[in-house]
């Protein structure tokens, strides 16, 4: 009996340290950056790579804003590419069609996206 209530502090000493840990690595857990590369007359490019358009500009955006740390990144210019195995109507009517049969009978629906699908490529300047 006097065992469990010594105990007890330290249940809930372990359970904290469990959780400020798991906390702690979430925290250091970043978004993946591309690699920026300086061009003439202070301007800067990266590109993002993703499932989605968004997701890709995303990745794009977050790279910029580290490389360019306190200051905002100001874009020139931008480019968008699908590199996805089908095109990109031909690829949502497929997996349309594949939650839809998935549904029906109850399967698991194949993903057909990459996380390399979409590539945005921006140009920028740190101010």
């Amino acid at each position: 009996m006097i065992n469990s209530t010594i105990s007890t502090p330290r249940k809930h000493l372990a359970v904290f340290a469990l959780l400020a840990g798991t906390l702690g690595l979430a925290a250091c857990q970043t978004t993946p950056t591309s690699p920026v590369m300086q061009r003439a007359n202070s301007t800067y490019e990266t590109t993002g790579l993703g499932k989605t358009k968004v997701q890709a500009q995303q990745n794009a955006l977050n790279s910029a804003k580290k490389s360019c740390g306190v200051r905002q990144p100001i874009v020139i210019n931008d480019s968008v590419k699908f590199n996805g195995m089908l095109d990109e109507r031909t690829g949502r009517m497929v997996e349309q069609a594949g939650s839809v049969l998935g549904a029906v009978l109850g399967t698991r629906t194949p993903n057909l996206s990459r996380d390399d699908d979409y590539e945005y490529t921006i140009n920028f300047r740190c101010q």
